[in-house]
């Protein structure tokens, strides 16, 4: 099958045109994110779902943690102090440290680090299905938030 010069620039046009349409698009996505409130973040948290891979999918974990409707923003706000003197009454180890047992349940075994290694952030969200903000947020690096079941 032989193509005329005018099909294959034509192809070329065409290429670029799409190309062109999906860096658009991304532009698009990120000035929507923007321009969202608290309130429109919270009615897409559990419904939006997006499929990214590579640097798309890092930019959009960088909003995901960014406008965590469940990120805990405010400190506890007990002192040291205030810590120190409630172990001795309950007698607990002094803050920051655990008891032996509690520090042990923590620790992760061989079996759990192999289980865990399978499921990554790739391999939920970079599918055709992709993930929800909320999937997005469960993979923040400081991931400090209230448990949404909970609420």
């Amino acid at each position: 099958m032989q193509l005329r010069f005018s099909q294959v620039t034509a192809l070329c046009i065409i290429l670029e045109v799409v190309g062109t349409s999906f860096s658009h698009n991304d532009e698009g996505l990120e000035l929507l994110f923007s321009q969202r409130t608290p309130s429109d973040w919270e009615t897409v948290w559990h419904q939006e779902s997006h499929s990214r891979c590579r640097e798309k999918l890092t930019r959009h974990l960088e909003w995901a943690c960014k406008k965590d409707i469940y990120k805990l923003t405010r400190r506890n706000g007990l002192d040291p102090d205030d810590i120190k003197k409630r172990s001795q009454f309950s007698k607990i180890v002094p803050y920051p440290w655990l008891e032996k047992f509690t520090a042990k349940k923590l620790l992760r075994t061989r079996r759990s680090r192999a289980r865990s290694s399978r499921v990554s952030i790739t391999n939920e969200c970079c599918t055709r299905v992709g993930c929800t903000w909320e999937e997005y947020a469960e993979y923040c690096p400081s991931n400090k938030r209230r448990n949404h079941y909970d609420i």
